[in-house]
């Protein structure tokens, strides 16, 4: 990943050189998290496609597996969601039209293809058996995916890319049989040659049967063993009676005391079964050519489906990796905006796998850098997870650069060009470097070739020499990389880093946690501040004698001490803030929910009061129909036997009291729906004076205003709308004046005549015929009394 040393000087061994150029993906551990990764795969196409990854790549092909791998997570999630087991080799029914897809049971189809290259060779039949599997494998996966929904295009489109091998397989798949030998049908030749075999076997078997029989006659014990030596049937003869038997002697046993011979009446049948077995052979070369050849035409549909079965299955292997460990699919800032590294509770993925096998959890990492602030560099204690902080950044941003979905809720990352690290102890005796020297050699390699698309890891920045030397050296390396525009991000005890990094911008201050209480780290790192390295308290935790731990602090300088006290104090403010603005979190999110009950509370009391009031407007409507009919009988049995005017008077008090009644009764229903209505005041304010006859005043339980008509003592007769009430002087909650309040809309009555709805208003209940002549009264009175029977 580094450049060669340029600088160095002549003396230096360029062995040694090419180690400091370290591989950055070995010490971040990416060929580890590839082995990891190997058990998510199902075929050698997908772990040779994995182990070929490097990064950084091509950033369109990143994207593109990208892509392809979540759409693959999706397809997993919407099949586990409809079956049970997704790398099942079964087809059970989709789910949702999805359907199971299998990247195993076939071998590594690359030997085979690549000898299908050469002109003019035949594949055995294993390697045939092989490329048919593979076929067949690669004709299911195709077909599964082209008939999934819409939204899995990039799948389906990689899926296009394989042709179709169902006619082949069955055309080729037939001549095999399932032990993986030819079948006697895969020529006509074949068939007829192996049915004389056959019949040419037995009858030498026979022949020999007889043989052993007659021997046996003849002499002791024979046993009658038919074995083969060199390609031929012969009999085991013991050896003192070999004058006795007339043949071709293949061998002996181990001891000598039996010998193998073929009979010389036996010889010509198994020379015929020889030459038969021969020309099976040529044969099944024969048979094998054919299909070579019909396999050969098809070697570049074969090859492209090579291609597309490997990038499936890593992409359906980062799949399941992803909904195993909840990662997300890296997005990459784009060309024309600001560049960014973002990332949201991320987590070491080989960390996280093992603390999931001990059923722990890895504390997340979440940071933010960007063009305002490239650099970050994170103090704290020892063993607090600086180291592993830097290589879950780098090893995150080695996955994204592959293709690879990260641990994290959320990750962006610069389009980077190289990753720099050091991180370790380059110590050699060999070289006779120290430590130190070591680590500068391989920073200065760093520095030359960092630039605005490097990522730069720096553990420990500053270590293994004088304290004041390093800590300002220190800080002139990570000036260095911040002129250089790099993102870098750097570990460091030394206050002197700890100072620059807080008080310069474009760098960013971040600590690792430590309980001062517990004296045990929390492994969380926090931007915004520097952290205390805590080395006494750690050395308290771990044993430490408390004579040496006093005689340590005491030796610490009074600015020192000082620094670290405040840096402390720092954190426990911070720590503080976090926690009210949690309380305050909480809180809010309580009285959201109170705010709701209490909506929903007052909508179901007014849904209820509405109702109650409807239910007694047609208990009115109903009451004033019956008065009204009982009214239009009483009238009817008088007026036989008084005059018309007597009747129209009669009719005109009627109508009076009808209204006046009906009114009361709709007084009383109004004033007990308004009050009820009215939510209790807890303080009622007293009025600064006793109301008069005029005023406008605010009664209590009432939500309309109310105007003085009448005072009597304690009580007031008031006025509100169209409809008179008494009250209390003591309800009285506030004078107004007129001007304050607006008058009140005019209530209405809704009544019921035969099975029709009216509205009418209150003040169409009087009329005044004062000034108007007699004639004039009485049409005006008719038409009113008129209109009253009829509502």
């Amino acid at each position: 990943m580094l450049h060669p040393y340029s600088s160095l000087p002549k003396a230096f061994p360029l062995r040694y050189a090419s180690l400091m150029a370290s591989d950055a993906a070995a010490i971040l551990e990416f060929p580890a998290l590839l082995d990891f990764l190997k058990s998510y795969l199902g075929s050698p196409l997908g772990e040779s496609e994995l182990m070929s990854l490097r990064s950084p790549q091509d950033h369109q092909a990143v994207t593109s597996r990208l892509s392809l791998a979540g759409q693959a997570r999706e397809y997993l999630r919407q099949l586990s969601a409809g079956t049970s087991s997704p790398r099942s080799d079964s087809r059970p029914a989709s789910a949702g039209g999805v359907l199971p897809i299998s990247f195993s049971g076939f071998p590594d189809p690359a030997p085979a293809l690549e000898k299908l290259a050469i002109e003019g060779v035949t594949l055995e039949l294993t390697e045939l058996s092989d490329l048919l599997a593979f076929a067949a494998r690669a004709s299911d996966v195709r077909q599964a995916l082209l008939a999934a929904p819409g939204r899995f295009a990039l799948l389906a489109a990689e899926a296009r890319r394989m042709a179709d091998f169902h006619s082949l397989v069955a055309d080729l798949r037939r001549k095999i049989l399932p032990s993986g030998d030819l079948d006697d049908n895969a020529s006509p030749q074949l068939h007829r040659i192996r049915r004389e075999i056959e019949k040419q076997r037995g009858t030498l078997l026979s022949s020999l049967k007889t043989f052993l029989r007659e021997l046996s006659e003849d002499g002791p014990q024979q046993d009658e063993i038919i074995t083969i030596r060199a390609d031929r049937y012969v009999v085991p003869v013991r050896a003192q009676r070999k004058g006795q038997v007339k043949g071709v002697v293949h061998g002996s046993s181990s001891t000598g005391q039996t010998l193998y011979i073929e009979p010389l009446e036996s010889i010509e049948m198994n020379n015929e079964l020889v030459r038969l077995r021969e020309e099976e052979a040529r044969e099944v070369h024969h048979v094998l050519r054919e299909m070579t050849a019909h396999i050969r035409e098809r070697v570049a549909d074969l090859d492209a489906a090579a291609d597309c079965m490997a990038a499936l299955d890593l992409a359906f292997a980062c799949g399941r990796y992803a909904i195993d460990y909840d990662c997300v699919i890296p997005r990459f800032s784009a060309a024309a905006a600001p560049a960014r590294l973002l990332l949201k509770d991320a987590r070491h993925p080989l960390l996280d796998a093992l603390m999931r096998k001990k059923s722990s959890a890895v504390v997340p990492l979440s940071l933010t850098l960007d063009d305002d602030n490239r650099i970050l560099v994170i103090s704290g204690p020892n063993t607090g997870g600086k180291t592993v902080a830097l290589k879950t950044v780098g090893l995150l941003a080695l996955m994204a650069g592959s293709g690879l979905p990260v641990p994290a809720s959320d990750a962006e990352f610069p389009r980077l060009g190289r990753i720099l690290v050091d991180i370790g102890d380059y110590q050699s005796i060999q070289e006779s470097l120290s430590t130190f020297s070591a680590h500068l050699l391989n920073i200065n390699s760093m520095m030359e070739a960092a630039g605005p698309a490097s990522l730069v890891l720096l553990d420990e920045l500053g270590t293994a020499t004088d304290p004041e030397e390093a800590g300002a050296l220190g800080v002139a390396i990570v000036d260095r990389f911040r002129a250089s525009g790099a993102y870098a991000i750097a570990s460091t005890h030394h206050m002197a880093v700890k100072a620059y990094a807080y008080g310069t911008p474009g760098i960013l201050s971040g600590s690792m946690g430590f309980d001062e209480h517990s004296l045990q780290p929390t492994y969380q790192l926090a931007v915004g501040r520097p952290g205390t390295s805590s080395g006494l308290a750690i050395a308290q935790r771990l044993g430490l004698p408390a004579d040496v731990l006093r005689r340590a602090r005491e030796s610490l300088s009074h600015a020192h001490q000082e620094i670290e006290r405040l840096l402390a104090r720092l954190a426990e403010e911070e720590a503080a803030a976090s926690r009210l603005s949690a309380e305050l979190q909480d809180m809010r999110s309580t009285m959201a929910i109170k705010e709701k009950e209490w909506k929903d509370d007052l909508a179901r009391r007014l849904t209820l009061q509405t109702a109650e009031w409807e239910r007694k407007l047609e208990e009115l409507s109903k009451s004033f129909e019956q008065r009204a009919e009982q009214k239009l009988c009483d009238l009817e049995s008088r007026v036989a036997s008084r005059r018309p005017q007597e009747t129209k008077k009669e009719a005109a008090r009627l109508a009076v009291r009808l209204r006046e009644q009906t009114n009361e009764d709709l007084r009383q229903s109004w004033v007990a729906q308004v009050g009820d209505s009215q939510a209790p005041v807890s303080e009622i304010p007293t009025p600064a004076r006793d109301p008069v006859v005029g005023d406008l005043v605010r009664i209590r339980g009432f939500s309309a205003n109310a105007q003085v008509r009448r005072i009597d003592g304690k009580f007031l007769e008031v006025e509100i709308g169209r409809l008179h009430t008494r009250v209390s002087v003591s309800d009285v909650v506030e004078i107004l004046s007129p001007s304050q309040t607006p008058k009140p809309p005019e209530p209405k009555i809704t009544v019921r005549t035969e099975g029709t709805i009216g509205t009418v208003r209150t003040e169409a209940t009087e009329i005044n015929v004062i000034g108007e002549t007699a004639e004039d009264a009485v049409n005006r009175v008719d038409k009113f009394l008129d209109r009253a029977f009829l509502a």
